[in-house]
């Protein structure tokens, strides 16, 4: 064999003396042609070597070079280096000077001859590696095997087309997407093909996508499309937020055509649709009917190298736990337990998301990212933008807490573990933890934790790849600028401060949006390069705004400081005054006040810091923070040292103000008003009376105070709003009104008499806070007691029958002041029903005091019975019963009184009906009081019942009700029932129309009655039928049917054993 090419190769170890390893790689020529064979030897200390072929078979020349150099690519990825200088490489097409060493191998393996020895396994790998490192030179001989192989091949073969980007390819992969063997291949050649398509008919092929969608989508589409860029994202949110959009549509395959449609745009573009992609990313289910949209989100996110995407995919996955442990044998879903193996084959399955695959998805992102950064300068870009997307994606929202962990096994001293917040978030942690001692991963790599507490900020740099970081200062500027995660704050502003020269560049916008930064390790950074710029000799004064504003209580303290140097100077700044009355910051505004009245001198400045406070507040919204400590700030500097200034402004925009959203702007508003010379003359009447009825009590006292400025002859006219502000819930509003009705009262008596009904009419409704109706009675009874006094009688009754206490209250103060003759005998005894004792003893007092007045109107007198207090019956009946022998007694009057519903107003009737009168129509008044429901009424009808309704069948008929009353009742009255049983037994013997009455009777208590009555009842009715045996009765006899008695059982025969 003849040698034609030879390289060595040798590898060394950090702290070796010398090489670790040693590799010579060797081309012959075989005597017969063609034939060439590449050889490999390896050594460890280069005297004992291990040969091996690396071409199994002879090969061409042309194909021998290419696997020459496919053996040296190979061991130089393995860490060899070349020996001497570089080999004159085989011209391979498309791979220049700064390529991977790499590629030249996978390029050598797709030559036919290398190609067919490869198994079909690593004929996918080659290509899938291809499309990794984005060999357009590759992509010919990839159309050539298509359709040659396994489907996967095919999948891998569109996929790396896709990512080369060869236009030449475009026809091929069309054709591919529409006869591919599988839905898989289809996908990935559909995805090649609208990466490939031709710029100019993009649109058209993204029309006729749309055009399938449904109506009021399409629409929807339509008018994205037309939005602004600032009013793109909110009108992505409004589309997704109405599902009625996607009727006729599967949500998951509108979401593959909307990521079709961001391979048209290009991830670059930020188009609709990418920007919908995205948006929708953020909230996709991790679940079943879901996980497979989400899914091929991630792999065409990682096919088209969108890695903004890939990042919050991937942040997704860090932050949701797994649905189940695929491990196992069951799983829970939908609130059942199912069998995980043949659950997960079902076309509707309702398990997605296992543990495995979450880790392994986890895992993938940062082996591609490893690899993109083992790859060299040739895909930095795509691995600065695949960690971008990662690190932007971290969100503080979505981190665990801070824990400790007990060693688990037995030591000496008890140790503990600290976790992190983001110690299970695989890809963050080996970013900007990688290279931490104090940070150890555990055993299955997914999740970090140290011996040691968490330091409170980031000391030193210890994140991965710091070279790469350094060379890319704004991109750590964009993390600073765009990042939510405090870790990825603190890492960025760590590395960026080693870049001095691009901190020195940075323009003082940049930096003063940095100070803003809610994050403290970056407006950290920013207060550095401002105290280093203004240390330097820069002017203080640009950069006192930015610090002002800052979060950080450093920054803001430097800005105190500064300020405090020359306060003369920064106090004729109107901009630089107004930061610091409006500052959130409490100490901020308190050196405010100082600097304000430092400018006192200047009256040009406190006008226009005056303008600007107008504006400042007719623009300032309902949700700033600290809105009501800042407008008492102003309303100080207004009262203080403005107040002159304050007098001068513009009316109709200090009256806009009292339109605005907030209370605390109107309440300022108002304060600012009083101060004007126009006062309050300006203030429309609507808007003063919305703030007299408003909820918040901030706005009625403004209201109030400005109510009490106008002059004393508007106010005069207005006594139904004096009577809303006493009848206030709110007790500074009632305080504020007091001083100026107590002016007004004494000057203007016709005020008076038409504000008293007002304030008197409040005490009938409900007291709305407590002391409302003590500060009405102290106005009624005390300032208004003439014109309160001068009332009706009939207002004062009324006000003594009012459920409201404060009502009560004034009708007991006015009785006494009241004629006794102004009270007819009805109003009298109406006065005992009330509440008030003072009123009810009053009223038995009036009645006792003129008895000839009261007996003749002795009907309106009995109304003090229906009083519910004791004391008023209990006078009541010991005075009427006194009485008992008056002429004006009459027997309906008595009638009434038995019928009334106290009993001791019953009692008292029938005592005076037995005593002093003897009626003569009984009958009419038994049968009003047969309908009493009272068993002593009921009783004492029976003593009337022989003397009225003997032997009248017209009259027992109506008195039937009563008869049926008085036997039903169980348990009592039994002495009224024997009663009623007896007379009507003895009346059924008169005549067959009474006998039909009673039997009507009986038949029915005879089966509705208590048991140990019926026989009484069936007694009465076998005593009807035997003296009317033509009436017709209920009772029915039956003849007692004979029974034969049965018969004995047969004796056992004595003297045997039984049976």
């Amino acid at each position: 064999m003849k040698r034609i090419r030879s390289e060595k190769l040798i590898r060394t170890k950090p702290g070796a003396q010398g090489p670790t390893g040693f590799v010579t790689v060797e081309l012959f020529a075989l005597p017969e042609a063609p034939g060439h064979v590449v050889h490999v030897s390896t050594s460890r200390d280069g005297l004992q070597w291990k040969e091996t072929v690396h071409t199994p078979s002879p090969l061409p020349l042309e194909a021998a070079n290419a696997a020459f150099e496919q053996a040296v690519a190979a061991q130089i990825a393995q860490g060899y280096t070349l020996e001497g200088g570089v080999p004159a490489a085989a011209p391979v097409p498309g791979v220049s000077a700064t390529a991977h060493p790499g590629d030249a191998v996978l390029l050598a393996s797709l030559h036919p001859d290398a190609w067919r020895l490869l198994p079909p396994v690593r004929q996918s790998r080659v290509v899938w590696r291809i499309g990794e490192r984005r060999l357009a030179a590759a992509v010919p001989r990839l159309v050539e095997y298509l359709e040659t192989g396994e489907p996967m091949l095919d999948y891998c073969i569109a996929w790396a087309i896709g990512r080369c980007g060869d236009g030449g390819a475009f026809e091929a992969m069309r054709e591919l997407s529409q006869r591919a063997r599988t839905p898989m291949v289809a996908r990935a050649a559909r995805w090649a093909a609208l990466s490939l398509w031709p710029e100019a008919q993009r649109a058209t092929e993204a029309d006729r996508i749309v055009d399938d969608w449904p109506a009021s989508l399409r629409r929807a589409w339509t008018s994205l499309q037309a939005a602004p860029d600032g009013q793109l994202l909110p009108a992505i949110q409004q589309l997704l937020a109405d599902p009625a959009h996607w009727n006729g549509l599967k949500y998951d395959s509108w979401i593959e055509q909307l990521f079709d449609l961001s391979l048209l745009e290009g991830h670059a573009a930020n188009g609709p649709a990418c920007t919908a992609v995205l948006e929708i990313a953020r909230t996709l289910p991790l679940a079943a009917r879901g996980f497979r949209a989400w899914r091929r989100l991630y792999k065409g996110a990682e096919f088209a190298g969108n890695y903004p995407l890939l990042g919050l995919l991937h942040q997704r996955l860090e932050t949701q736990r797994a649905a189940f442990r695929s491990g196992g044998r069951w799983a829970l879903a939908n609130g059942r337990y199912v069998e995980i193996a043949k659950e997960i084959v079902r076309p509707d399955s309702r398990l997605a998301y296992s543990q495995r695959t979450r880790d392994y998805l986890r895992r993938r992102t940062w082996r591609n990212l490893r690899r993109l950064a083992l790859t060299g300068a040739a895909d930095e870009p795509n691995w600065l933008q695949l960690a971008m997307g990662v690190l932007l994606a971290a969100d503080d929202a979505d981190a665990g807490t801070a824990g400790e962990q007990s060693l688990s096994h037995w030591t000496e001293e008890p140790g503990k573990w600290h976790t992190g917040p983001y110690s299970r978030w695989l890809v963050l942690m080996q970013l900007l933890h990688r290279h931490d001692d104090e940070w150890q991963v555990q055993r299955d790599g997914l999740r970090w934790r140290r011996s040691t507490p968490l330091p409170e900020r980031r000391t030193r740099r210890t994140e991965a790849w710091p070279e790469r970081w350094d060379r890319h200062p704004q991109a750590l500027l964009q993390l600073m600028q765009q990042g939510r995660c405090a870790a990825v704050h603190g890492f960025a502003a760590l590395a960026l401060q080693d870049n001095k020269p691009f901190c020195d560049a940075l323009e003082a916008p940049a930096v003063w949006q940095l100070l803003a930064s809610p994050w403290a390790d970056t407006a950290r950074f920013a207060l550095a390069i401002a105290r280093q710029r203004i240390a330097a000799g820069a002017p203080a004064q640009p950069w006192l705004p930015a610090l002002l504003q800052s979060p950080l209580a450093e920054a803001r303290t430097y800005a105190l400081e500064r300020i405090a140097q020359d306060p003369g100077l920064y106090s004729q700044q109107v901009e630089l005054l107004m930061l610091l009355l409006t500052s959130t910051d409490a100490e901020v505004r308190r050196a405010s006040r100082l600097l304000v009245q430092a400018a006192t001198p200047n009256l040009a400045t406190l006008d226009a810091l005056c303008v600007e406070l107008l504006a400042w507040l007719s623009a300032c919204d309902v949700e700033q923070p600290e809105l009501d400590a800042i407008c008492e700030n102003l309303q100080w500097a207004l009262q203080g040292p403005l107040r002159n200034a304050a007098a001068k402004a513009p009316l109709p925009a200090l009256l806009a103000l009292f339109d605005h959203a907030s209370a605390d702007v109107v309440a300022t508003a108002a304060e600012w008003l009083l101060l004007h010379p126009a006062s309050v003359q300006g203030l429309p009447v609507e808007v003063l009376t919305r703030l007299l009825q408003s909820d918040d009590g901030r706005l009625r006292g403004a209201g109030v105070r400005l109510f009490t400025a106008l002059p004393d002859a508007t106010l005069v006219s207005q006594p139904e709003l004096f009577a809303a502000f006493c009848s206030s819930p709110m007790p500074n509003v009632r305080a504020a009104v007091a001083p100026k009705l107590a002016q007004l009262l004494p000057q203007h008596p016709a005020f008076g008499a038409a504000l008293m009904p007002l304030l008197r009419d409040e005490l009938f409704r409900a007291e709305s806070a407590e002391g409302v109706f003590d500060f009405l009675l102290q106005w009624l009874c005390g300032p208004l007691a003439d014109h309160t006094r001068a009332g009706e009688p009939a207002v004062t009754l009324r006000l003594l029958e009012a459920r409201s206490k404060g009502a009560q209250r004034l009708g007991s103060w006015l009785l006494p002041l009241q004629a006794p003759d102004s009270f007819d005998v009805l109003q009298t005894a109406s006065l005992g029903l009330v509440d008030t004792a003072a009123a009810r003893r009053w009223a038995m007092d009036q009645l006792a005091a003129h008895p000839q007045r009261t007996l003749a109107r002795l009907d309106d007198a009995l109304r003090i019975f229906d009083s519910r207090w004791d004391d008023a019956r209990e006078w009541a009946r010991a005075w009427f019963g006194a009485q008992g022998s008056a002429p004006e007694w009459t027997p309906p009057l008595l009638v009434r009184l038995c019928d009334h519903k106290d009993a001791g107003a019953q009692r008292l009737g029938r005592e005076l009906l037995t005593t002093h009168f003897d009626v003569t129509d009984v009958t009419t008044y038994m049968l009003q009081l047969s309908q009493h429901p009272s068993p002593g009424m009921q009783l004492f009808v029976t003593n009337w019942l022989a003397s009225a309704a003997g032997q009248k069948a017209d009259v027992l008929a109506r008195l039937e009700p009563y008869f049926l009353s008085v036997l039903s009742q169980a348990n009592r009255g039994r002495l009224a029932k024997a009663r009623v049983m007896q007379f009507l037994a003895a009346q059924a013997a008169h005549s067959e129309d009474i006998a039909r009455i009673v039997a009507r009777v009986f038949a029915r208590q005879a089966v509705t009655g208590a048991i140990t009555e019926r026989a009484q009842y069936v007694a009465g009715l076998r005593s009807i039928q035997a003296q009317f045996p033509a009436l017709d009765n209920p009772l029915q006899t039956a003849s007692v049917r004979s029974v034969a008695p049965r018969r004995a059982p047969p004796a056992l025969p004595t003297g045997g054993p039984a049976a």
